[in-house]
């Protein structure tokens, strides 16, 4: 359990408490700022994130595969701060996380991964990663004189 949904379900049971021993006007205060609190289970607070990313395009920007538990990536969707996530593990998306991050290790690139709407994730590696291009000596100036 994350100390998000922790605190949470302390605070939840300190209502209790007051709802029982204390008075109704008390009891009715705690339970709707129960209420509004419980939104703030789903903030990861330096754990993963209990939901699966949203379906769409992100940057890996960091991966750790833990074999036969889970896959942890943290991934830049572009709008906003990035996210770290907790996704099942599978041979197959594991090694197609791991061959991805060979190729733009060696290549200089990113990673990237696509999250479908079945929920399963697809990586591949992705550009150079702003890698310049050798320049070209110039030509040496001809000087008459």
């Amino acid at each position: 359990m994350s100390p998000a949904i922790t605190l949470w379900l302390a605070f939840v049971l300190a209502a209790s408490a007051v709802a029982w021993f204390g008075t109704k006007r008390q009891a009715l205060c705690l339970t709707v700022v129960a209420a509004i609190l419980a939104p703030a289970t789903l903030l990861p607070l330096g754990h993963p994130a209990i939901t699966a990313p949203p379906a769409g395009h992100y940057t890996v920007l960091g991966a750790r595969i833990d074999v036969n538990e889970a896959i942890y990536v943290l991934l830049d969707g572009g709008n906003g701060a990035p996210r770290y996530y907790k996704l099942p593990y599978t041979t197959a998306t594991a090694n197609n996380l791991q061959n991805a991050m060979d190729g733009a290790e060696g290549n200089g690139g990113s990673v990237g991964m696509r999250q479908g709407e079945t929920g399963s994730p697809g990586f591949a590696e992705e550009g150079t990663g702003g890698r310049e291009e050798p320049k070209r000596a110039e030509p040496q100036a001809i000087i008459g004189g």
